[in-house]
């Protein structure tokens, strides 16, 4: 058994069939006549797949909600879009094939996108409103209206870093047939991304020995990417395995692992079943997660045929014959309708039959291939408490109309005019940070007679996609090379939000640096490009992150870093209970009472903060904010030097002091540092 690879890191995603809700903070208070307010939120897709280039697929106008009262005060809540129903609508599932024998990628399941919003005044964009948010990616799936209440942030992140599951919701052991069709749907979504996916196969023989072996692999695997993996008995080579050994496969498991064979994914067992059943019949349809489920039916299947026509009546000639008809049926065609038997299945396979009933693709496996139904319940009786065994009826209908009959055996595999498909619209890749790979690929491929290169009418299109027929690998280019990505991001070094707290008893813990090399991130705009640096430093900055580039310091006054000209930096050991702010114009820092958004003013209580030194540097003050009353100390650090001590100033007080104390203030590159200690409290 391949040991499981634990140091992943798992990335969002969006489901695309729950709400996607953007809020758009309200305009500005001061802004006394808002009924000419108008919110904007403008989706952006990619160009195609692989492509770094967004166009526009829609602007949203909304209003702001209405004002409510809270504690006296009237409180503007700003305006929310849900945007599930427009990135629904760009995505597709992949449903597989009864001949797929390898890794399929599910190009149209996953889309990266980008959203932008702003707020007008009468027209006129206010200043500070236009933004654009991180890219984020959606997949098509949901989660049950309870759940996703509770998992809608987490399950992609700690829930499959904890699972490793494959987008099912099947029982992870299951009873199979040696010619069932069988599909499982991985989602790439973690880093360090591997260089290639191994579908491992550890095999259980009857007379108790086994087999592990990479049955499947795939070597180009990309970020934010559903793969669609066939582990049917005859898909696996299961079947010559057993010619070949002359042994019985008994049970197999399967997984997927890097090119080290560390194991990434759940493990899901499957019990080959060889005793008689006299009706079988197997339903593939979509999952809630956006996979593709096998239910194997062991009951009584029935069908029948209800047709319709138009009946029509014309006159009789005087010397009509008796072959005359003077009712005739014109354009008859039927509708034929499956009823499936679940047969017994294990009471807790009874709730899991939702997926079924909710689902809007179902497919019969016929010898003519997977085919098209159309579900007639409207209920499905779940689960009661005392059922441990039982089974489910559904009935279906097929969702073409019969026109006639015929009983021919399986279709011969006939030789037709060659043809070939031929790479269109072309684009240069870039990974998963957006930078440009030194490929061009083809987002699309049209179908063309080999022999003279002619296009094949109708015209036919399908995506360029690993795995189906006629891929086309992308190739390499200087036209697409790294330094051509349109916009790349200089070096980056940022103070992140945690402080390390596994430093040595006799050191204090620092703040970790964020620091992103030039090059790393590229886009098409440097609005994307902003977009996804604010993405990175948002999960680069964590605990453990700090932990491990945090500095260890014997005196956390007397820190290291690099303060440019005409700025100074502050940092102090309680945010929560000290601010700074510029009393002069412009106004900078951090206090509650600065307006916002503007140049230099920060989030209330925020910290390690790069401020300007201002016309006045003595205008720089000092503020105490805290619940209750007490005393306190406040010693005042400059580049490592005690130079104020305090005791004067109480908690919630409202008076601003010279930060520094009276006769200093703060000069171009100063380390400032503040730390508070209480004496006494009173609540």
């Amino acid at each position: 058994m391949d040991p499981l690879l634990q140091t992943l890191s798992f990335l969002p995603l969006r489901f695309s069939r729950n709400p996607i809700a953007y809020t758009i903070d309200a305009a500005p208070d001061s802004i006394p006549e808002r009924q000419n307010l108008s919110y904007l939120l403008t989706l952006k897709k990619p160009r195609s797949y692989g492509s770094g280039e967004y166009n526009t697929l829609i602007t949203l106008p909304g209003r702001e909600f209405p004002p409510r009262a809270e504690l006296g005060a009237t409180v503007y809540p700003g305006a929310q879009f849900d945007v599930s129903v427009f990135i629904d609508d760009l995505l597709l599932r992949t449903p597989p094939t009864p001949t797929q024998t390898g890794f399929v990628a599910c190009v149209d399941m996953i889309t990266p996108y980008l959203t932008q919003t702003r707020v007008e005044n009468a027209g006129v964009l206010l200043a500070g409103t236009n933004q654009t948010l991180p890219l984020e990616y959606a997949l098509k799936g949901a989660l049950s209206v309870e759940q996703f209440a509770g998992w809608r942030d987490q399950f992609f992140t700690t829930y499959l870093s904890q699972s490793r599951q494959f987008l099912t919701w099947q029982p992870a052991q299951k009873w199979v047939e040696t010619n069932q069709p069988e599909f499982l749907y991985y989602l790439v979504n973690f880093s360090p991304k591997p260089s290639e996916l191994r579908l491992r196969v550890a095999i259980q023989y009857t007379d108790g020995s086994s087999d592990l072996l990479t049955g499947l692999s795939l070597t180009t695997v990309s970020q934010y990417t559903v793969y669609s993996i066939p582990v049917g008995f005859q898909a696996l080579g299961l079947a010559a395995r057993e010619e070949l050994t002359s042994k019985t496969v008994q049970s197999y498991q399967v997984w997927v692992s890097s090119e080290t064979n560390a194991r990434l994914s759940e493990i899901r067992t499957y019990h080959v079943n060889r005793d008689y059943e006299p009706n079988t019949l197997y339903l593939l349809f979509a999952n809630s997660l956006g996979g593709y489920d096998t239910l194997r039916c062991t009951g009584q299947t029935s069908r029948n045929l209800t047709v319709k026509g138009t009946a029509a009546q014309r006159a009789l000639l005087a010397d009509y014959l008796p072959t005359s008809a003077e009712l005739f049926s014109r354009d008859r065609k039927g509708e034929k309708v499956l009823v499936a038997n679940t047969g017994l299945l294990d009471g807790e396979l009874l709730d899991y039959l939702s997926e079924l009933s909710l689902s809007d693709e179902i497919y019969v496996a016929t010898q003519e291939g997977f085919v098209a139904l159309v579900p007639s319940d409207n209920t499905l009786n779940l689960r009661t408490d005392d059922e441990d065994l039982a089974g489910r009826t559904f009935t279906f209908t097929h969702a073409k109309m019969e026109i006639g009959y015929s009983a021919l055996p399986m279709a011969p595999v006939t030789e037709l005019r060659a043809t070939r498909w031929v790479p269109i619209n072309t684009f240069c890749l870039i990974n998963e940070n957006g930078v440009r790979t030194g490929l061009i690929g083809a987002a699309q491929l049209e179908l063309h007679y080999a022999d003279d290169g002619s296009l094949v009418k109708p015209r036919q299109i399908k995506a360029n996609v690993p795995g189906t027929d006629g891929y086309q690998t992308p190739v390499t280019t200087s036209a697409c090379a790294p330094a051509t990505t349109p916009f790349l991001n200089s070096a980056i070094s940022r103070t992140g939000t945690y402080i390390r707290n596994n430093c040595p008893a006799s050191q204090y813990g620092g703040y970790a640096t964020l620091s992103i090399p030039a090059g790393t991130y590229g886009a098409q705009t440097a609005e994307q490009l902003q977009a996804r640096i604010d993405t990175a430093l948002v999960n680069m900055d964590t605990q453990a992150y700090a932990n491990a580039n945090g500095p260890c310091l014997l005196n956390p006054y007397d820190y290291v870093v690099s303060v440019p000209a005409g700025s100074f930096r502050f940092r102090t050991n309680a945010p929560e209970y000290i601010t700074v702010f510029y009393d002069g114009s412009p106004t900078a820092g951090n206090a509650w009472q600065l307006d916002r958004p503007q140049a230099n003013v920060y989030p209330y209580a925020q910290n390690d903060l790069e401020l300007p030194i201002g016309a006045n540097p003595s205008l720089w003050m000092l503020m105490v904010r805290a619940p209750g009353a007490g005393s306190n100390r406040i010693r005042v650090y400059r580049n490592g030097v005690l130079v104020s001590t305090r005791t004067d100033i109480p908690f919630n007080s409202d008076l601003g002091k010279p930060m520094l104390g009276a006769g200093l203030q703060v000069a171009s590159g100063d380390r400032i540092y503040i730390d508070i200690t209480v004496l006494t409290r009173y609540w």
